[in-house]
């Protein structure tokens, strides 16, 4: 089988295409957005933002903490995992939907499943 430089950039760029990095401020309109750091509290550099469906995917990264929040009018809730496969539970953020957001601590996470407007 003989992939073009045209398939490996586009498969490269795939993941992309499915997480829509947060833009606005939590708790108003479109600031639903779960943001994920490697210290156990929401602090210095994000690893990584996506903004969170009512999929439920199972998220894999190495991380520690999650920010996790809704638009205003519907909620964002984050479970986090100690394994890649969603299914050894760690803590979860609950559902927030008003303010700024929340931070959840769940050192060493490996994934998270996260739900937004179910």
């Amino acid at each position: 089988m003989k992939f073009t430089i045209a398939t490996l950039v586009l498969a490269a760029m795939l993941p992309a295409a499915f997480a829509e990095n947060c833009q606005n401020t939590g708790g108003v309109a479109n600031g639903e957005c779960v943001k994920y750091y490697s210290n156990d509290q929401c602090k210095g550099d994000v690893i990584g933002s996506y903004k969170p469906t009512c999929e439920g995917n199972c998220f894999q990264a190495d991380f520690s903490s999650v920010f996790v929040s809704g638009d205003g009018t519907f909620g964002t809730d984050c479970t986090l995992y100690s394994d890649a496969n969603c299914s050894v539970e760690q803590t979860d953020s609950g559902n927030v939907v008003v303010g700024a957001g929340k931070c959840a601590s769940a050192p060493n996470a490996k994934s998270m499943k996260c739900f937004y407007r179910c």
